[in-house]
């Protein structure tokens, strides 16, 4: 031990040698660095973080890249000079960011299509790539199959009992023309009946009975002579008595024949040839009742052949469509993928806002109901971007807008593409937040997913371009400071304090603004905030204000060039807090939208990063009422008018967060 002690020393003094190097070193790359911030290299975008603290380090940098001027480029700059910004012409995007997850542009459901509950025989794993017409579940199909082959046979009997019911149609049918041409033949025999009677047998009679009329006529007349003959030869004795009485005989009898003769031709007109017509015409008519009861008959016997046919015809109807449903249910018990696809169990995306399914997994043996959703299957060949963007912000996008998407799957790689569409109902930010309404924006990927190996779900950052500045006097947004309705920035003196100049903001983005009036290229601002005793204590100069469209009240007010009296801001102050980062009308991170909070006393720093939703307070003493966010700037606010509000919280990260 004795004879290392001598060693102890010099290493000692070997460490404090390398240490020295080692701090000398760094002193030298970060004198470099500054060095090349100050000869005006291009700013780095400030990387979004979750928090505000790293929206205010990161617009920090993008001030410090700014070139803030020196008497010697090659000398380093000193810490005053690192804290300011040099005003200048230049080009920057307005943008916001919004989170969600990737979709499928175009997804399909599968579903059971079952109409009773079955069990699940057999499923293909999760997250494979399919092609159309793959098998992708089998559901038990025992119970449809027995239907299927109990209702074939049903199907062959009503087929048969069609058949039988046709062929009795047919023989109705010729036993019905049978009939009614049997009783038209009758109808024809009676008609024909009454024509032989009325034209031959009536003709007939009536010839015999005028016949026989003449003849006792004409018999009467002989006898008569021949009794007048008779009685004249009694009376001369040339004739017997008893002649004489044989010929009066004979002439009474003549007169009796006589009378007989046309009592026959009157009992005829009168009784036989009525009853004979009514005998035959009463034969007639009732043919003729025959042949319309046949017909009728056999319409009746017809229809109720042709309604057995059109019931048995609508048994096998409804029998062989219940068939076809039933072969069709068993065809749907095995489910194939329509198109080419990732698959998706349905229990894998149907989760609560804790990531819990209540439902299980899917699996074989697990019981499904109608309709139930059982896989999806999205085309991973086109993906889109579904982002909640805020709704003061909406009215600032329109389809076609471009956009850049960071997966987070990808580590951090951008994917561009563009605004596809705009939800067309805000959607409400549940029991944490119930006054934030959000729209669903879908961004279409302009890259082929294929290429890049992107999934549903996968957690998806948009930067959407809203508007663009071309060559506009710019400063870093944290430059902004605001003082009731004042808007200013702090200019260093020879002294290094700080003057506050009225500006006025146009557009901006969540790290540079544009600046109208108030300041000219080259000068320079500081973008941090000022200490205690930095800013120099003095009133707003009124030529200023007037620039910039505000006036200054006797009593110390601020207000605008026109205005009502009692919109004007609280007398001036000390140098009042920085503006945020975020862009006009934005929300900070966690916020349900732009809130209205009373303007802070001289010298009051901005919110502590993540303290939450602000909330509107009370006024301090004397001070101005609280001016809300202006939802958008104007590419270029008129003359005379009131200066942009820009948000009070340089910590804010950037718009959608």
């Amino acid at each position: 031990m004795q004879d290392q002690s001598p060693a102890q020393p010099r290493t000692s003094r070997r460490r404090l040698a390398v240490g020295a190097i080692v701090t000398c070193a760094g002193l030298c790359i970060a004198a470099g660095l500054l060095l090349g911030a100050g000869r005006g290299q291009p700013a780095q975008p400030a990387q979004s973080g979750s928090g505000g603290t790293a929206g205010k380090d990161g617009a920090a940098k993008d001030a410090s890249s700014q070139t803030p001027p020196t008497a010697d480029q090659g000398k380093p700059l000193s810490p005053e000079e690192i804290d300011l910004a040099v005003v200048k012409v230049t080009s920057f995007d307005v943008t916001t960011s919004a989170t969600g997850e990737l979709e499928a542009r175009k997804q399909i459901d599968i579903r059971n299509q079952l109409e009773q509950p079955t069990t699940i025989v057999e499923i293909i794993k999760e997250g494979v790539q399919v092609k159309a017409g793959e098998v992708l579940v089998r559901l038990n199909s025992d119970n449809i199959q027995t239907q299927v082959d109990e209702d074939s046979l049903r199907v062959e009997s009503a087929r048969a009992e069609v058949v039988v019911a046709e062929n009795n149609y047919s023989i109705q049918v010729n036993q019905n023309a049978s009939d009614n041409r049997k009783a038209a033949l009758e109808v024809e025999i009676a008609e024909l009946d009454l024509r032989k009677w009325q034209e031959g047998e009536v003709t007939s009679k009536r010839q015999t009975l005028q016949l026989a009329l003449e003849k006792a006529t004409r018999e009467l007349e002989r006898l008569k002579e021949k009794y007048d003959r008779s009685v004249e030869l009694e009376k001369r004795g040339f004739l017997a008595r008893d002649e004489l009485k044989r010929d009066e005989v004979a002439y009474l009898e003549a007169e009796a024949a006589l009378r007989t003769a046309r009592l026959n031709i009157t009992v005829y007109d009168n009784f036989e040839y009525v009853k004979d017509e009514k005998v035959k015409k009463s034969a007639v008519d009732q043919a003729r009742a025959e042949l319309s009861k046949v017909a009728q008959k056999a319409d009746s016997e017809l229809a109720k052949a042709d309604a057995d046919r059109k019931n048995k015809r609508e048994q096998l109807r409804l029998r062989e469509q219940k068939l076809d449903k039933l072969k069709e249910q068993l065809e749907l018990s095995t489910l194939r993928a329509p198109s080419d696809g990732l698959v998706v169990y349905a229990t894998s995306v149907n989760r609560d806002r804790w990531g819990n399914n209540s439902e299980g997994s899917l699996d074989v043996g697990r019981q499904v109901t109608r309709n139930q959703q059982l896989i999806i299957l999205p085309d991973t060949t086109e993906m889109v971007a579904s982002v909640r963007v805020h709704e003061s912000m909406t009215g600032r996008m329109k389809p076609g807008q471009p956009a850049t998407i960071k997966v987070d799957a990808l580590g951090g790689r951008s994917i561009p593409g563009a605004v596809e569409s705009i939800g067309v109902i805000a959607e409400s930010g549940g029991w944490r937040d119930p006054n934030l309404r959000e729209y669903t924006v879908k961004v279409r990927l302009e890259t082929s997913a294929a290429e890049v190996q992107l999934k549903p779900s996968m957690r998806a950052e948009a930067q959407i371009l809203l508007d663009k500045v071309e060559r506009a006097l710019t400063v870093p947004i944290q430059a902004v400071f605001s003082e009731g309705l004042v808007r200013y920035v702090l200019v260093p003196d020879k002294n290094n304090r700080f003057r506050r100049v009225p500006v006025r903001v146009g557009r901006r983005s969540d790290r540079f603004a544009e600046v109208t009036i108030g300041v000219s290229q080259g000068d320079r601002v500081l973008i941090r905030e000022p200490a205690a005793g930095e800013v120099i204590e003095q009133p707003w100069e009124k030529a200023e204000l007037a620039a910039v469209g505000l006036v200054l009240l006797p009593d110390g007010r601020v207000m605008p060039a026109g205005g009502p009296p009692g919109s004007g801001g609280r007398p001036g102050g000390g140098g009042g807090r920085p503006a945020g980062a975020a862009p006009v009308g934005m929300p900070p991170s966690g916020s349900g939208g732009p809130t209205t909070a009373a303007p802070a006393p001289s010298g009051t720093p901005a919110a502590a990063p993540g303290a939450g939703r602000p909330t509107a307070a009370a006024p301090a003493p004397g001070a101005a009422p609280a001016i809300p966010a202006i939802p958008a700037a104007p590419a270029g606010p008129p003359a005379g008018g009131p200066a942009a509000a820009v948000p009070a919280d340089r910590t804010q990260p950037s718009p959608g967060k």
